[in-house]
């Protein structure tokens, strides 16, 4: 079993205005870092509501 990977709420913030910034798509953002893109829109949600 792969072991589970844990993330910065530096490093969220960092990707999440990376996208919403227009300097990637989403989709880029998500391979590059190989995150599945429902992840990414539930920190980019998260963000955005606080």
């Amino acid at each position: 079993m792969a072991k589970r990977r844990r993330f910065t709420p530096e490093f969220k913030a960092e990707l999440v205005f990376e996208v919403l910034s227009g300097v990637s798509s989403q989709a880029e953002v998500c391979r590059r870092h190989n995150l599945n893109e429902n992840q990414l829109s539930e920190w980019k949600r998260h963000l955005l509501e606080n």
